[in-house]
């Protein structure tokens, strides 16, 4: 059996379909098809249930998977030491940060890497919901900026350092508060103007429940950088994380909307996020080492 069949089998049993293995490995359907009948036929036994519409792991299948998923394992770690072994540094560092978290903080740090290890390539990269936590757990990043909550460990087994809290605030232009007397600005002023949302956060938050009133207008949006834009378009007001209207709110381009009791409380954090499972190079420990000093 191969290692990239016992990625099939890992990949299969996290998205549920031959065509979501093929997208995640770059690969035809007829090859991952192709592929995971091999493994079956070099274990000897069934992997798969095939009694229904999608292809399930069988009882056997779904013990086989954990043994495969720790032989991926090992093998990353394998990598990472034989990587630092002939270089000494990372010739490639990949950050991914969540949209909703201005990647600023990590600058610093950066700066550090390009005086210590000039030789080691940045690669920096913003990606919406919890996909920055899939590249770390499936090695396409090594470090991840982001919202977090216990429940994403479900996603890999991570290490995380608190960078910062998570806060949301209520904003809108200045244009569209006119007139209005903003210490006397109740929830149900806020009906009368279109609300700006992003859709599918998929951070573990959900506006709609904390949000403790309709609103007659919404316009949605799948992004927290288009909601932005649309906030200083003057679109609507919206919830927003903070870190990507300071500016704007420094400037008064947008106005913050300040009345109590208005959403319930969102305890969650920034943090900064690595594979418990890969040995760090010495760029990554450095930008780490940054954060566990301060955290």
């Amino acid at each position: 059996m191969k290692l990239n069949q016992l990625e099939m089998l890992v990949h299969l049993a996290e998205t549920g379909s031959v065509q979501g293995v093929a997208e995640r490995m770059h690969r035809t359907q007829a090859a991952v098809s192709m592929g995971l009948k091999q493994l079956e036929e070099n274990t000897g036994f069934e992997l798969f249930d095939r009694s229904g519409y999608r292809l399930t792991l069988s009882a056997r299948g779904r013990q086989f998977l954990r043994q495969a998923r720790e032989v991926i394992r090992q093998q990353q770690r394998l990598q990472s030491l034989v990587q630092q072994l002939q270089t000494g540094a990372e010739p490639q560092l990949r950050i991914a940060y969540d949209y909703t978290c201005a990647p600023s903080a990590l600058f610093p740090a950066m700066h550090e890497v390009q005086q210590q290890y000039p030789a080691t390539e940045l690669l920096l990269s913003g990606d919406s919901q919890l996909r920055v936590l899939r590249k770390v757990s499936s090695g396409e990043a090594e470090l991840a900026l982001s919202p977090w909550l216990p429940i994403f460990r479900q996603h890999g087994d991570f290490e995380t350092i608190r960078v910062r809290p998570f806060e949301l605030l209520v904003v809108c232009a200045p244009a569209l508060l006119a007139g209005r007397n903003l210490k006397q600005l109740q929830r149900h002023d806020l009906l009368e103007l279109p609300m700006l949302i992003p859709q599918n956060q998929d951070v573990g938050i959900d506006l709609d429940s904390i949000i403790r009133m309709p609103s007659k207008q919404r316009i949605r949006v799948n992004d927290s950088i288009t909601q932005r834009e649309l906030l200083l378009a003057g679109m609507g007001w919206g919830i927003i994380p903070s870190d990507l209207v300071g500016d704007a709110l420094q400037r008064k381009a947008l106005q913050r909307i300040d009345i109590p009791g208005f959403i319930n409380n969102v305890n969650l954090e920034v943090h900064l996020v690595r594979s418990a499972e890969r040995i760090a190079g010495p760029a990554e420990e450095l930008i780490w080492r940054s954060f566990t000093a301060t955290s």
